[in-house]
């Protein structure tokens, strides 16, 4: 089974396209409660819908929160939640991070942290038969407008190939 670790850019993604029940129930999903906090806390404060699916995920437990054990210096462009995945991410060793945030994958990049974009998780659900090719192209049409055009393009394209 995959295990992923979760930031707020790539649960809030996920969610708004429909994918993340999928996600989470194919694979071994946690985040941190900092992402927590920012996810669900923040965004039913400002009533945004992805913070009650997040939280219903967590309530479920197809959703785990598990913080690291000890924290990583903090790097002056990406806030507290990324940089308690970042942590958990080096504690762990077998998960992989999930995000979209371009300057936390170039931090993924520079420790050596394995990661995936959520577009590569709904691809991975098709692959591995979770989810149908009409799923898989409604989650992408949904998700298209929170990221890149290149991302999305190579994703539509490897979909459309299978």
């Amino acid at each position: 089974m995959y295990n992923f670790i979760f930031d707020s850019d790539s649960l809030i993604k996920l969610a708004n396209s429909g994918a993340l029940n999928a996600v989470c129930k194919s694979f071994n999903c946690v985040t941190t409660d900092n992402i927590k906090r920012e996810t669900v806390d923040e965004g039913k404060k400002r009533l945004y819908h992805d913070a009650d699916i997040i939280e219903g995920l967590l309530k479920s437990k197809l959703l785990k929160i598990r913080n690291p054990k000890k924290t990583v210096e903090q790097e002056e462009n990406l806030g507290d939640g990324e940089m308690s995945v970042l942590a958990l991410s080096k504690e762990t060793g077998d998960h992989i991070v999930v995000s979209d945030d371009r300057a936390f994958i170039k931090k993924l990049e520079e420790e050596n942290q394995s990661y995936h974009v959520p577009l590569d998780l709904i691809a991975l659900l098709k692959k591995l038969g979770k989810i149908s090719q009409n799923d898989a192209m409604k989650y992408l049409e949904k998700i298209k407008i929170f990221v890149r055009e290149a991302d999305y393009t190579k994703i539509k394209k490897e979909l459309e190939e299978k």
